[in-house]
């Protein structure tokens, strides 16, 4: 499970990375909030940790700010203040859960768990707005551009889902391959014929390569 933690006293922090080993968790912790909504556009996370440590606090509006551009991530709060008008503005805002401090940290994992396993999504939620105006519906297994569908076979579906599960990291042939394989072997130059039928589709505005790294899909940027 992949967690990113908002949060500039360390200690905490600290005491939950710790506490969270056993349990193969990876954790991105962050002190600066303006860092978090990008990285949040870079990654795919299961559930983000933000905390409330200050009464101007910046977790709040970054919690708007995220659901303002339709990404269901489960956010959770943590908060120093017990007033109710904290709590109110965290669920106002769309988080998932709030979790006055101080708390044990076996509770703080079955809420993790909790709000990553009841984060529902509807048709919106399930659909990523990719760079250069593509857009693809989770749902409905659909790749689309200015409302107009572009056809796709079940390997190259597969592809694009994978790249979009990694968002914005760039995947290896090796890796693509390995994940292709389930099925059936698949060699890298199979998936390098899949890549290249994608691009003869979509352009090569849609998926990008490094030579020798790999490929990616990044999320469009809101304006």
């Amino acid at each position: 499970m992949r967690i990113l933690v908002l949060r500039k006293e360390r200690e905490l922090t600290q005491r939950i990375k710790e506490h969270f080993k056993a349990y193969e968790c990876s954790f991105d912790v962050f002190s600066d909030a303006s860092l978090v909504f990008d990285a949040i556009y870079k990654k795919i996370y299961d559930v983000v940790i933000l905390s409330i440590e200050e009464p101007q606090s910046e977790a709040l509006e970054l919690t708007k700010q995220i659901r303002e551009n339709k990404i269901r991530v489960p956010i959770i709060l943590l908060s120093c203040f017990h007033a109710f008008e904290y709590l109110k503005m965290g669920y106002e805002y769309g988080c998932s859960d709030y979790i006055k401090e101080p708390f044990e940290l076996e509770e703080l994992r079955y809420r993790i768990l909790q709000s990553a396993r009841h984060c529902h999504f509807d048709t919106d939620e399930n659909i990523f707005y990719l760079q250069n105006k593509f857009v693809y519906d989770l749902n409905k297994y659909r790749l689309s551009k200015n409302n107009v569908t572009i056809s796709l076979t079940s390997a190259e579906n597969k592809i694009i889902q994978y790249l979009i599960k990694h968002i914005c990291r760039r995947c290896s042939v090796e890796e693509i391959a390995e994940m292709l394989s389930e099925e059936k072997m698949v060699n890298l130059s199979t998936v390098r014929m899949h890549i290249k039928r994608i691009r003869d589709k979509c352009g090569d505005k849609l998926i990008e390569s490094a030579k020798g790294v790999g490929y990616r899909i990044c999320r469009d940027r809101p304006e």
